[in-house]
């Protein structure tokens, strides 16, 4: 935490200079209130104070000035938020509660539409006018999988002028990016906003150390998303949207982070031969390595506002297509190859009703989901892995994962005095599983391919389950600037099939969650101040390991969560904006034993007490900015960001070698706009210290050693933008 507040005073140091060259010291102008933005994370327009609950909500400037544009951006923003991606698969956990594997634990939405894979949440979030950060559980109001909270991504409506820009980027590790948004009104009632995105790293982050070998996590997008409003009557409006990406390159990737244990050696001689870099961003990974990602979607929104009450219908559908090639050894043997094809299709459909009964605030609604998934995952041991021979070939598919979800809901705010609100609401849901799956072995005998012996023959399984997630609590108006609230509330992420296994299912994960909070704003409304204090009790939860040849999920009993988040923003005049938030986070497992494949010696370990997966005990974000009174050439605005986690752990187990050591990482930005606004550019660096971290961790016996994949490096880079 120490060197967190050193690294932030450097960087305020150099904004203050740039505060003293502009003789800002010399004429101090009065307060500046924080704006309050408008959320919709309770399914109706509200002040983001009055809120009931720990969110957090950033607008398109404050989006623009930090270069957010897809989810593992904002954990450097939002408290106790940690992400992380591992072969293509995005994990979100907030306070400590998300994907650690399974179903995905916090939901994300764009334009109020529910994205079923959170790999989704990372496609084309561009352009954007907000986004919304709920803390802990929402199973009332968004239902199945969002147990540790939710992530609105919300985009810029078409407006009624003509308008856009045109803006181009170039990065360190030969990182471009060009992107164009034009906005035009065809009438009184008709508007359209157009936004294309290119984007290409030609350098990837993580070095071959063997020369001529690939290098990796790089690629290519191309995307673009179309909105169209349209007033079909004074109080009908109707907005469409459509989406794609197409997304190529050698992205996918983990690197060993220990050399094979003695015991895989002796299993597997070869693994003798293997060059294991160990050190950041490093691999020897000698087979292809290919990813290729298609995605797109479409969604309808309409409304119709009537005197008292809103109704709304939101529609989506989407598909995507996933196809790689990975080197799953990640070395210079070919051990380990495998391919990997996944598609899905998911159709959304959300009813609701908000309005006014008397004193009641309501709001209501129906939600239906049916998702149908195909994934299919390959491994060719060519070098053999003990017990199977080299040629040996064993293969997993599931042709058909079918899921349908039916939900109800309601969620009411009784106004019981002008400071005294009254919080209750209920959701009823029901999940519907169809799997049909096949898992084979093929052996190959001097060349000769023998027929396959099935692990799991052809066959169809169905599960089904429910779930109720009330929420009860009281909201109370200190005066007109602070209020306190107290809440119970539940939550339910789906189980499912373990598509490596046969007819082997993992049970939901549940969480019951206490939480009290204050929101305050003070000094003339300069500075927002808000805390929140929780306690969670967490069953079945859902964790991957993988022994010998077999990837499972499973579920452990029990834990529990207890935490603290204060987050402030001050504006002490128009120069000056400081933000800031602190977690502190006491999370760990009451009830679960386990034996590490790593480490089978051991036998079965009680790891009650031991600490859950990404969750830092002390995590801290502070950010500080300054804006120069209006300048011949222009305006200048300095940012500095820091964010800082404790050391946290990747596995149950809490072993030294399965922790992140505590780390901190420095953004720093330098915006210069013309005197007409019309140009920006924006001179930026990202992970300034060059803090290796890692963001996921795996582990397999096979190899006697952890699989990781690292954060960004450094990178510096300059961006400029054209509005018309």
């Amino acid at each position: 935490m120490r060197k967190c507040v050193r690294v932030l005073l450097c960087g305020s140091a150099a904004i203050s200079g740039l505060a003293a060259a502009s003789g800002a010291w010399a004429q101090p102008e009065g307060p500046t209130q924080v704006d309050e933005l408008i959320v919709t994370a309770q399914k109706r327009s509200e002040s983001v104070q009055q809120v009931p609950a720990a969110i957090t909500a950033l607008g398109a400037q404050a989006l623009q000035q930090r270069g957010v544009s897809q989810v593992s951006d904002l954990q450097f923003i939002v408290p106790s938020l940690q992400t992380g991606k591992l072969l293509g698969q995005t994990a979100l956990t907030i306070r400590g509660v998300g994907l650690n594997q399974g179903s995905p634990g916090v939901a994300i939405h764009v334009d109020g539409v529910y994205q079923a894979r959170p790999s989704m949440g990372d496609l084309a979030q561009v352009d954007l006018e907000r986004v919304e950060v709920l803390r802990g559980p929402q199973g009332t109001l968004y239902g199945r999988n969002a147990n540790g909270g939710v992530v609105n991504f919300i985009t810029k409506a078409p407006t009624d002028t003509f308008e856009g820009y045109v803006l181009g980027s170039y990065a360190s590790y030969d990182e471009t990016r060009l992107q164009t948004v034009i906005n035009v009104p065809f009438n009184d009632r008709i508007r359209a906003r157009l936004v294309l995105d290119r984007w290409n790293r030609e350098d990837g982050f993580v070095k071959n150390v063997i020369p001529g070998g690939q290098d990796l996590d790089k690629g290519e997008s191309l995307s673009g998303r179309l909105r169209v409003s349209a007033d079909l009557t004074d109080n009908l409006t109707l907005d469409l949207g459509v989406s794609a990406l197409h997304a190529t390159g050698p992205s996918l990737y983990f690197t060993l982070h220990n050399p094979p244990t003695p015991t895989s050696v002796a299993l597997n001689p070869y693994l003798a031969d293997a060059i294991i870099p160990t050190d950041p961003w490093r691999t020897s990974a000698n087979d292809p390595v290919s990813s290729n990602r298609s995605f797109a979607s479409g969604d309808a929104t309409l409304t119709w506002n009537l005197d008292a009450v809103t109704i709304k219908s939101i529609t989506g559908y989407s598909r995507l297509a996933d196809r790689s090639l990975a080197d799953d050894d990640s070395f210079n043997l070919s051990a380990f190859p495998a391919s990997r094809n996944a598609r899905s299709n998911t159709l959304t459909q959300e009813f609701n009703i908000s309005g006014a009964l008397g004193p009641v605030d309501l709001v209501g609604g129906l939600f239906y989901m049916a998702d149908s998934e195909y994934y299919m995952q390959q491994y060719d041991f060519r070098l053999g892995i003990y017990p199977l021979p080299p040629g040996s070939i064993l293969h997993f598919e599931t042709f058909k994962h079918d899921t349908r979800t039916y939900a109800a809901f309601t969620d009411a705010t009784w106004n019981v005095t002008d400071r005294l609100r009254l919080l209750g609401g209920v959701r009823f849901s029901k999940d519907i599983q169809k799997s049909t799956q096949r898992n084979y072995l093929q052996f190959n005998i001097n060349g000769v391919a023998l027929p396959p012996t099935y692990t799991c023959p052809l066959q169809t399984n169905d599960v089904e389950w429910s779930s109720t997630t009330p929420r009860i609590g009281a909201q109370y108006d200190l005066n007109d600037d602070a209020n306190v609230y107290g809440t119970v509330s539940k939550g339910f992420k789906v189980g499912g099939f373990n598509a490596f296994a046969c007819n082997n299912v993992f049970e939901p994960e549940k969480l019951t969650a206490y939480e009290a909070g204050i929101k305050s704003r003070l000094l003339d409304r300069t500075l927002t101040l808000n805390a929140s204090v929780f306690y969670y009790d967490y069953t079945n939860l859902q964790l991957n390991q993988v022994v010998g040849l077999t990837s499972l999920i499973k579920n452990a009993p029990a834990a529990e969560i207890k935490g603290l988040e204060v987050e402030a923003t001050w504006q002490p005049d128009n120069h000056w904006t400081i933000n800031g938030n602190i977690s502190l986070l006491d999370a760990k497992y009451t009830e679960f034993s386990n034996i590490d494949s790593l480490a089978p010696e051991l036998g079965l370990q009680d790891v009650a007490g031991n600490y859950l997966n990404d969750a830092p005990k002390r995590s801290a974000n502070a950010g500080v900015a300054y804006r120069t009174d209006p300048l011949s050439f222009g305006r200048l605005t300095a940012r500095a960001d820091v964010s800082y986690r404790s050391t946290f752990y990747f596995r149950e187990f809490n072993n030294p070698l399965d922790a992140q050591k505590d780390y901190t990482l420095l953004n720093l930005a330098l915006i210069w706009d013309s005197p007409d606004e019309k140009y920006r550019v924006r001179l930026y660096g990202t992970n300034v210290t060059n803090e290796a971290h890692i963001v996921r961790m795996g582990s397999s016996d096979n190899f006697g050693s952890r699989f990781v994949t690292w954060g960004a490096p450094r990178q510096v880079g300059v961006e400029l933008k054209a509005n018309f």
